[in-house]
């Protein structure tokens, strides 16, 4: 099962691929509510307006019928990702934009510990960051121009190691 946040970005509109031993479905997060599949792939789980969390606000309507706010910043888009994210009965995919990953990714990274990996789209493992463990480790230049190894969420995370060091 194929999942994405906004029926409007549904990647396979003008039809589903066909592979010859997989059964492949597409669906927004809550469309998936209720459903099940082995495998999940959850598409750009990115921090932006159309990620996950999603910045696009509800109906100011929608706001006076609603209880009182939630204290946990985005806690309706984090309930919906963890729905998307418990679909899958064996294993869950989460392809995000290593840039700016969603905050989301970040708690997994921190609750799975060891059985987070973070790959390339051809599937080699890429170096997770010691520190974050969401960014992964590479060559980067100081202003200096010296060369050391850094996290790609540099601001963020901080972590640095001389080159060789990982």
């Amino acid at each position: 099962m194929v999942l994405w946040r906004y029926n409007l970005l549904d990647p396979f509109a003008s039809g589903l691929p066909r592979f010859e031993n997989i059964e492949v479905s597409g669906l927004s997060f809550h469309r998936a509510k209720g459903l099940e599949a082995d495998y999940t792939i959850l598409l750009d789980v990115s921090e932006g307006e159309y990620g996950v969390p999603s910045r696009i606000e509800d109906d100011e309507l929608l706001n006076l019928v609603m209880p009182q706010p939630e204290t946990f910043e985005y806690a309706e888009e984090r309930r919906l990702f963890y729905v998307a994210l418990t679909r899958a009965s064996r294993g869950v995919f989460l392809l995000m934009n290593d840039r700016q990953p969603s905050r989301y990714i970040h708690e997994l990274a921190n609750i799975a510990g060891g059985n987070f990996r973070l790959e390339t789209i051809d599937g080699e493992a890429l170096p997770q960051c010691p520190t974050c463990h969401v960014g992964h480790v590479i060559e980067r230049k100081s202003k200096t121009g010296d060369r050391f190894m850094g996290c790609t969420q540099y601001p963020d995370c901080s972590y640095t190691a001389q080159l060789g060091v990982r």
